[in-house]
This record gives C-alpha cells, sequence and structure tokens, in this order.
C-alpha cells in the first residue's frame, strides 16, 4: 500500500471512540447553566452559546456518582452535583496532569517489554516483531520529534517480516485521522502498584513493571470489567491509546 492509498483510507463505522469515565476518574464536564446547575466559577459573566439560550461552564473534579438525573463530581473536597439535562459533554482526563514526555518514555517502556525476540527503531519509531501481546507486530511513534512520515518506513518494516500494519498510538502524541488508518481501536493505560503475583486473581490481565513496585497495564476501552478491576486496585488513568490497523 503506498502513502497515498493510506491517506485516503477512514476510520470504519464501527471504529472505537474514547473510553467513557468510570466512578473515580478525573473529568470535565461542560454545562449549561441554570437554576440546578453549579454557579458560573468566571468571575465574569459567560454569554450564551446563541440568543435566547443560556450560557455554559464546565467543572473540573473527580467522578464520584453518576445515574440518569445527575452526575456528582468532588472539586476541591467539595461535591457538586450537576444535572443530566444540563449536560453538553463529559471528557475523561488522566487522574493528573502528565506531560507528552512522560507518554513516551511509558510507551517505550511498554513497546520494549512486549514479548519478541525483534526489536527495530525507524525514523523516531519503534517497531516490534511477531509476538502475541497488544505490542508485538506493531511500530509506536516514540521519540520527541517523530513524525507521520515515519509511517511508511515503519509499516515497510513489519511487511518485511510478514506482519500486517499495526500502530499503537498514544493519543497527543500524533493525530489518528492524520494516518488514514482502516480502523482503530481505543485503549487506556493505567498506572497502579505492582499487583501481588501472591494475592491478586489470576484473570487480573496482563501488565507491565515500569519501575520498582509501580506497574502498567494496557485495557481494551470497551471493556468496563476490566477497567473497573484495575481501578478497584489502586490503578488510575495515565493516558489513552488506540491500536490503528491498515
Amino acid at each position: 500500500m503506498s502513502t497515498d492509498d493510506a491517506a485516503r483510507h477512514r476510520p470504519a463505522a464501527g471504529a472505537s471512540s474514547s473510553p467513557a469515565p468510570t466512578v473515580g476518574d478525573r473529568v470535565v464536564i461542560r454545562y449549561r447553566l441554570g437554576a440546578d446547575a453549579p454557579a458560573d466559577w468566571r468571575g465574569s459573566a459567560n454569554p450564551p452559546v446563541a440568543e435566547g439560550r443560556p450560557g455554559q461552564s464546565d467543572i473540573t473534579g473527580i467522578l464520584r456518582d453518576r445515574d440518569a438525573e445527575a452526575v456528582t463530581v468532588e472539586r476541591d473536597g467539595v461535591a457538586h452535583r450537576v444535572p443530566a439535562a444540563a449536560i453538553s459533554s463529559i471528557r475523561l482526563l488522566s487522574r493528573r496532569v502528565v506531560r507528552n514526555s512522560e507518554i513516551r518514555e511509558i510507551e517505550r517502556t511498554l513497546m520494549l517489554a512486549a514479548a519478541t525476540a525483534e526489536h527495530g527503531s525507524i525514523d523516531g519509531w519503534l517497531a516490534n516483531g511477531a509476538g502475541p501481546d497488544l505490542r508485538s507486530g506493531a511500530v509506536a511513534p516514540i521519540d520527541f520529534g517523530s513524525t507521520a512520515g515515519g509511517l511508511r518506513p515503519a509499516l515497510d518494516w513489519l511487511e518485511a517480516r510478514g506482519l500486517p500494519g499495526r500502530v499503537v498510538l498514544a493519543d497527543r502524541l500524533l493525530r489518528p485521522a492524520g494516518l488514514g488508518a482502516a480502523t482503530t481501536t481505543a485503549y487506556e493505560v493505567l498506572v497502579g502498584p505492582q499487583p501481588r503475583p501472591d494475592s491478586e486473581p489470576a484473570d487480573l490481565g496482563p501488565w507491565s513493571l515500569l519501575s520498582d513496585g509501580v506497574a502498567a497495564a494496557t485495557v481494551a476501552a470497551t471493556d468496563d470489567a476490566a477497567r473497573a478491576a484495575w481501578r478497584s486496585r489502586g490503578f488510575e488513568l495515565h493516558h489513552t491509546c488506540r491500536l490503528l490497523t491498515f
């Protein structure tokens, strides 16, 4: 497939979107101002989004409760109830502010930890040979300054080994739409205390050691059971990523 052919691909109709927030996640909620919604925290009035419609504000905090009627977010130790009917959007955030350099280092560690007998480096992209893991038989833009221009050589590396085109792309590093993948599948990268094999259930799922006592797990955005299980063990969202196939 040529670079021009790749550019013409668009995400399939069933491509995955970003993970939905769960209780305990850090979120930002955009909502319409009104009598039942929290007051605008801004010092000056927030203008209406359209004539005859109320203005909007937002609130960032920890999601504590969610039902059909309202969403409760804790900000600075105070619980704020936002009516569901007033909410324009809810966006999942990392539990703490994360730099792109931190995302790169974790993705580098996870790529190098994947089960494969062969690694490669092409124009700022890491490449892994065949294997059973998510990041086996895949390439990822890791180095600072890596660009979409390295995609074709990276895919050629896989093709030379008889492997399909698979890219693990951490969100914020490059734009998925700019790479022209045929399909995308969303994942979360969660970081927490290193699991203890003698006390954790065998079906907890795969994880990789980042440093002494700290581990990371990559979980499908659609696997709510796994997402909840890892969170219950003290893991928090570090960043999201996508598996792109070509």
